[in-house]
């Protein structure tokens, strides 16, 4: 009995000890700051040096990549560049595409790039992994020019966060591909074939981004849902495309204005007899303005065999009690209820049963889905905590420029 007390106290002592000295015992590394080209010539240099959660700093300057420098993030850092005005990385437009074409390929978990332009690239960042390299989810390209390229950027994981970019003049802004759960916020997206383009995703949204200027603003494919709200959508040769099989798409509260044609609904081919279309489209309290046509059904431009069935995807134009405005509408309202008489037709299928007599209020989004509620939240405490470890850096470099125009909120930046 003795024997089993003594062993008893000498476990508590010991286990006292342990939590009294944990914080002798227990040695966190704090994260490095790698400099190029101070302490490495080359990016890819850096990052191979560099341990996770370190940070790779990029002094101004041209950093060339070609088939033999590409940039493979492959642990979990953050990739910030001086000033996204001049610290640049400069591909080699139309080397053979390949997997090994994309200037930067991020291939690890909470990832962040920011503070750079690139240009002439096939693609400039692709996140996607390959064979037994860790899954990059949880990743973040903020504040960046993406200007001049095939492909900006290319979400092929889950997780992603695309905030404050200058996205233009690429044949693809954001084109994502087998993705879910991304939030592409706040970026200026102007002069692209197409602005946004994605497909086989799931949980995107699409919100208060300036889309402007491009052939086609965003184009929705299989599958959904897909959040697209608060947008600034004109001067495109089509703002919103309805696509093959596009499911659960919320479209809301955006400004819809000067385009072409405002929203297409893709008539597509399938290669049987039964249409698979889209369904669970909702498109309300939108501002249609100055657009020379407001809906258009649109088709696929190369020959389809005559045995395929077409399908256009079903959307609703009004939420139940709310509509959207209409610039052409020439109904009345008799009863002062702000909603019109009669429906807005747009075609003998789509007809929105509540368009508004007035403008509405775009900055007020009666509903969103609320899986976006915690992206939203993980956003605005990221922008904090990025805005503090730059003027941290910027200290340290011992006054080296670190831009901060995103976080101010000026975001007018050119290529």
């Amino acid at each position: 009995m003795k024997r089993a007390t003594s062993k008893l106290v000498g476990l508590l002592v010991l286990s006292l000890l342990l939590v009294m000295f944990s914080n002798v015992i227990t040695v966190k590394a704090e994260a490095a700051t790698i400099i190029v080209p101070d302490d490495y010539s080359t990016i890819q240099a850096a990052i191979n040096n560099a341990a996770e959660g370190d940070t790779v700093f990029v002094r101004n300057g041209v950093y060339q990549v070609d088939i033999e420098s590409l940039i493979v993030i492959n642990k979990t850092v953050s990739l910030i560049g001086e000033d996204p005005e001049n610290t640049v990385i400069l591909g080699v437009f139309g080397i053979p595409s390949s997997s090994s074409t994309v200037a930067i390929r991020v291939a690890a978990p909470n990832v962040t790039i920011s503070g750079f332009t690139i240009r002439n690239c096939l693609t400039a960042i692709s996140i996607a992994n390959y064979y037994d390299e860790p899954f990059p989810s949880g990743c973040r390209i903020i504040n960046n020019n993406i200007v001049n390229n095939s492909e900006g950027i290319r979400p092929q994981r889950s997780n992603v966060l695309i905030s404050g970019n200058n996205i233009t003049e690429n044949q693809g802004g954001i084109t994502g591909w087998n993705t879910e759960n991304v939030d592409v916020t706040e970026n200026n997206i102007t002069n692209n074939y197409y602005g946004i383009n994605t497909g086989q995703s799931r949980n995107v949204t699409v919100c208060r981004n300036n889309i402007s200027g491009n052939t086609g603003g965003l184009n929705l494919i299989y599958y959904g849902p897909y959040a697209v709200y608060g947008n600034t959508i004109t001067k495109n040769d089509w703002g919103i495309r309805f696509a093959e099989g596009c499911h659960n798409a919320t479209v809301c509260g955006n400004n819809i204005t000067q385009n072409d044609v405002g929203v297409v609904l893709l008539n597509f081919p399938n290669s049987g007899d039964v249409v698979v279309s889209g369904v669970g489209n909702k498109v309300f309290g939108n501002l249609f303005v100055d657009n020379s046509e407001q809906v258009t059904q649109d088709e696929l431009d190369y020959n389809i065999p005559g045995t395929w069935s077409m399908g256009t995807d079903i959307v609703l134009w009004d939420n139940g009690t709310m509509g959207n405005y209409w610039d052409d509408y020439a109904g009345l309202d008799e009863n002062g209820d702000e909603i019109g008489d009669t429906p807005y037709v747009i075609d003998e299928n789509n007809q929105d049963n509540c368009p508004s007599m007035y403008p509405v209020d775009i900055s007020v989004i009666p509903e969103f889905p609320k899986w976006i509620i915690l992206p939203l939240l993980a956003t605005m405490i990221l922008v904090i905590l990025i805005y503090r470890k730059n003027m941290k850096l910027s200290g340290q470099m011992g006054g080296s420029k670190v831009n901060s125009s995103f976080f101010s909120g000026d975001n007018s930046r050119g290529s």
